[in-house]
């Protein structure tokens, strides 16, 4: 979150340079430290740098393109650099992890990673990228207070709260809930995270949640399924990894298995974007999450032999092309429709939704969930008792992707008007207001510049209601801005 607000002050290109010199360093630190203490400290800068660099970057991308069409497909090209990434990184993990040492991941990550930052100093210095910043770097009076525009208190406070909270669900999983410790830890994070929502709604001038952005329903579903997303998948994945590994297969080819899963990741990210206007966000979002249902409902009939082709295979390619379709519609519906003055906020945001969700809700607490019962069973030697706990997690997964299914039925992602078909102005509808208050008339526009964040726009009407269907003939379409769909045709947005 704070790496995305640093982007909107000091500008996206200069953060994005900073993290990548910063993940140059600590992946360096990684690959030449051969004690587990070191390894956890480059590992760490690894993960700041990384909340620099993917808010700025995911934030240019979405200034570089003003045309909506254009947009939407940047975005899927993003998404398919990231299954890119998926599918290659694991391989590469598991090829050096066989034949030479674990060090050599993070030598080829530092030769790709080092050419990266080279391109993209080319890139951003020779081309009129958007997205310069709010602060003059050579006015120091405009420093003064960047500690409350970044909302350092904030940010430090929701970080240890997040930090204990997966730091008390791994150790109770191993020494027992019963454990002072454990239960001292859990409720220290629970008041942090009572303390933050404090903070934030009563304290911080700037907070680090903006008031703006949950004051507009489809971003807070859009975070909400965000985070689902990736506890889904990243929990599944963990326990579908460790499952081929306890059952007979080696790292390099339980990574060559997960293939196909980066594949369709791919294809969905090119196919998604041509349906995504005529089908509409809700119903996507809706039969994303059969898929997903399905394919995990196949993993949870694995046996612990090979059942790789008529379980497993499928199983992955159902889910991960559900799992990958909310994720972009998601994306699009949150980062890529930011306005630009909060794109790096909104999308630091976003990510920390995405992260929060696969490491809190998705491999801490399945993992939680599958060791219980896995011990429940006979314990980690037991055949049995193994494949147990991993069906257990993979119902918890189950759940999850439930309740993703629910939220879907409120998730909406109307339309702006376009022109008529005979060429003509229809009436305007604003782009709608990112404090998330609803539509502007062309009476009603703001004539009010540079308010504070989450200032409320008491000119606007409120959303329209996603669950309209069926209202009678002649009630005025109430649409929002949204960008994504295009061509001359009237949208409506009830019926997304």
């Amino acid at each position: 979150m704070a790496g995305g607000r640093l982007g909107d002050i000091f500008g996206h290109k200069y953060v994005l340079l900073a993290g990548m010199t910063l993940f140059n360093a600590a992946t360096l630190v990684c690959a030449l430290v051969n004690d587990q203490i070191g390894l956890i400290i480059g590992r760490a800068f690894q993960g700041i740098a990384a909340a620099l660099t993917i808010p700025s970057a995911q934030s240019l991308v979405a200034l570089s393109f003003s045309d909506p069409k254009a947009r939407v497909r940047a975005f899927a090209a993003w998404g398919a650099c990231g299954s890119t990434g998926f599918v290659f990184g694991p391989i590469f993990g598991g090829l050096f992890t066989s034949l030479a040492t674990w060090q050599w991941i993070f030598w080829l990550s530092l030769i790709v990673e080092g050419a990266l930052e080279i391109a993209a100093l080319a890139l951003l210095f020779t081309k009129n990228l958007p997205g310069a910043g709010t602060v003059d770097a050579n006015d120091s009076s405009k420093w003064s207070n960047l500690h409350v525009r970044v909302d350092i208190l904030g940010t430090s406070i929701s970080v240890a709260a997040l930090i204990l909270l997966v730091y008390g669900l791994t150790t109770g999983n191993i020494h027992g809930w019963d454990k002072a410790d454990v239960i001292t830890t859990l409720v220290i994070a629970v008041v942090l995270f009572l303390v933050f929502a404090l903070v934030e709604l009563k304290v911080s001038s700037h907070p680090i949640l903006p008031v703006y952005l949950w004051g507009d329903r489809i971003k807070v579903l859009g975070c909400v399924v965000a985070a689902l997303t990736y506890a889904v998948w990243q929990g599944s994945n963990y326990l579908l990894t460790l499952q081929l590994q306890n059952f007979g297969f080696s790292a390099l080819s339980t990574a060559l298995r997960f293939l196909p899963l980066g594949i369709t990741a791919c294809v969905v990210n090119f196919v998604i974007p041509m349906l995504l206007a005529p089908v509409g966000a809700r119903k996507l979002l809706i039969a994303s999450w059969l898929l997903a249902l399905a394919g995990l409902i196949l993993l949870t009939r694995m046996g612990a032999g090979e059942d790789y082709w008529r379980l497993c295979l499928p199983g992955m390619i159902l889910y991960i092309a559900g799992i990958g379709t909310v994720y972009f519609v998601g994306n699009v519906s949150v980062v890529a429709m930011a306005k630009e003055e909060h794109q790096g906020t909104v999308s630091g945001v976003y990510n920390m939704f995405l992260n929060v969700g696969g490491a809190t809700l998705g491999v801490a607490v399945l993992t939680v969930i599958s060791d219980s019962v896995a011990t429940k069973y006979g314990g980690e030697n037991n055949t049995h008792a193994l494949l147990e706990g991993y069906r257990a997690g993979y119902y918890g997964a189950i759940a999850m992707a439930v309740i993703g299914f629910v939220v879907s039925f409120f998730f909406a992602a109307p339309a702006e008007k376009n022109r008529d078909e005979g060429g003509n102005n229809t009436t305007p509808t604003e782009k709608k207001d990112e404090d998330g208050e609803g539509n502007k008339t062309n009476d009603e526009q703001d004539t009010k510049t540079g308010e504070r964040d989450g200032k409320d726009n008491k000119q606007s009407s409120p959303m329209s209601d996603p669950s309209a269907d069926g209202e009678e003939d002649g009630k005025a379409e109430k649409t929002v801005s949204l960008g994504v769909m295009e061509g001359t045709s009237k949208v409506n947005a009830a019926t997304n």
